[in-house]
């Protein structure tokens, strides 16, 4: 299968599975906050969640009160695929901080601190369309985090790609810019 085909084939599975994914969506949150990765980080980069990706509220709401620091992407440029961080208040309810922004997807206000390059302990938390079990991604074809992505690989840096279970494929058509994640939570047991 192609990149095409494995997304086609993914969008009819989250549509399926849709009454499914609130509850899959809980339980690997409880994966990504247990994990030494979460547990170590001092800032987490996260991203407001599309309807068929796993909702990471829960996430975002313990890491702000365990007091790390949280930032959100926001889209930049369309035209040239660039997207930036920025930085949380913890102080202040997410719905006064963020707004429907490119694709419909809330973002954070511009007035927010703008992440820089993290030189924390970082955990940050990718969508996909489908990942490999070895960290292989597939995004959905605008490769706004492949390229931020290509600039993180820091050795203060964990990359985690963040999916359901029925998103994992044995492999991948992959290439060059598509950058692999160092871990895959998932609700699949290991």
């Amino acid at each position: 299968m192609d990149k095409k085909e494995i997304r086609l084939q993914i969008k009819d599975l989250c549509l399926k599975n849709k009454t499914q994914l609130a509850e899959k969506s809980t339980a690997i949150c409880k994966k990504i906050m247990t994990s030494p990765e979460f547990q170590a980080a001092d800032e987490i980069f996260a991203y407001m969640a599309l309807p068929d990706e796993v909702d990471l509220l829960e996430v975002i709401k313990q890491a702000l009160q365990d007091g790390k620091k949280v930032a959100l992407p926001k889209i930049i440029s369309k035209e040239d695929g660039i997207m930036q961080f920025f930085y949380l208040d913890s102080q202040k309810a997410l719905a006064q901080q963020t707004s429907n922004g490119a694709y419909g997807i809330p973002e954070p206000d511009e007035n927010l601190p703008a992440a820089p390059d993290p030189t924390l302990k970082t955990l940050i938390l990718v969508p996909g369309r489908a990942f490999t079990k070895d960290g292989d991604r597939l995004g959905r074809g605008k490769g706004y985090y492949d390229r931020f992505l290509a600039k993180k690989r820091l050795p203060n840096i964990t990359v985690a790609g963040v999916c359901f279970d029925f998103q994992i494929k044995k492999s991948l058509p992959v290439d060059d810019r598509d950058v692999k994640m160092d871990v895959v939570y998932t609700t699949l047991q290991e």
